[in-house]
Order: structure tokens, then sequence, then C-alpha cells
């Protein structure tokens, strides 16, 4: 009894890390988003969804070649 309860343990653990970690991506992803809407639109004076065109970034990245 106690060895299936400690592998129940185990995978309860597991999932609520695998679910942590999951949930902090989702979370970076989308303040990056959000950080990149405020710094392109009120600091930039640009529209905010230019910030997400390829065209953008393909102007961006040239400045570090």
């Amino acid at each position: 009894m106690s060895e299936q309860r400690l592998e129940v343990n185990v995978w309860k653990r597991f999932f609520f890390a695998l679910l942590k970690v999951i949930l902090f991506v989702i979370l970076f992803a989308l303040f990056a988003i959000i950080g990149l809407f405020i710094g392109y639109t009120i600091i930039g004076d640009g529209n905010y969804w230019e910030v997400l065109n390829q065209d953008t970034w393909a102007h961006i990245l040239s400045f570090f070649n």
C-alpha cells in the first residue's frame, strides 16, 4: 500500500512541477508581448500591430548584423 501511494505522490509532484513550468512560459510570453506593445506604441509612437510584423523584426535585427 505504501509503495503505491509513493508512486502516486511522485506522479502528482511531477505533474504540478510540469504545470508550473508551462504556466511560467505562458506568462513570460504574455508579458513580453505586452511589453513590446507598450514600448512600441508609447515610447516609439508606432501602431501596436506593427510590433508583430515580420518586416519590423527584420529591420530591428538588421542593426545587429
